[in-house]
């Protein structure tokens, strides 16, 4: 998921007025979407929480359209949101860890 900001970072930096993602009415460009994921990476580093987090909310925070959605439809459309995002990242091998 790291690489994943690092990429819209990078996007943002090339293109931000480019469209990021759009679902129905609602869109949001790199910029828009890479100046709100700082802002929450800040909240969830602070808080410990996962870099996942800050995606979403960033995601949540400029397409507020999604909320509305029924709590599986909203699941179903943010993982797609983020397959979307990292569409031309290299999918890293599935691999086993143990857990202890």
């Amino acid at each position: 998921m790291r690489n994943l900001s690092v990429h819209l970072a990078d996007r943002a930096d090339d293109a931000p007025w480019l469209t990021a993602v759009r679902v129905g009415s609602d869109s949001v460009t790199y910029g828009d979407l890479v100046d709100s994921l700082h802002g929450y990476r800040r909240v969830v580093d602070a808080e410990f929480m996962s870099v996942e987090s800050a995606v979403t909310a960033s995601v949540m925070h400029n397409m507020p359209g999604l909320a509305k959605m029924p709590p599986r439809d909203l699941a179903r459309s943010m993982q797609e949101i983020v397959k979307w995002l990292g569409r031309d990242l290299p999918v890293a091998p599935a691999a086993l860890r143990s857990v202890v």
